[in-house]
């Protein structure tokens, strides 16, 4: 799969996350996110209140993010109705909130 650039027409392959490198994964995305200005969308909190454009965002943001996944890991996040939502469980499963838990996981790879 393969999304366009906003501001060329140049296809850009999606990284695929299949369950392992999940940082190496994360990075790709947030540089996906970055080119395409659906990164806020992503990382901040929405108001409850957003408007069609921010909405429009939202779901772009969250089809990146599922178009991204292995079936078996898409599962994990299929109720998630934003894309905050399925970004912070997938960060949540797979690099864990504290940051002692993830310099422990990297020090295990």
């Amino acid at each position: 799969m393969a999304t366009t650039n906003s501001l060329q027409s140049i296809p850009v392959p999606l990284p695929i996350f299949d369950g392992t490198d999940y940082d190496l994964w994360e990075e790709k995305m947030k540089t996906l996110f970055k080119s395409q200005n659906l990164w806020d969308i992503v990382n901040e909190p929405q108001n409850t209140c957003i408007s069609n454009e921010a909405q429009r965002k939202d779901a772009s943001a969250l089809y990146l993010i599922q178009q991204s996944l292995a079936q078996n890991i898409f599962r994990r996040i299929a109720e998630a109705s934003t894309a905050k939502d399925a970004w912070d469980m997938l960060r949540e499963e797979f690099l864990g909130d504290d940051p002692k838990v993830r310099t422990i996981q990297l020090h295990i790879l």
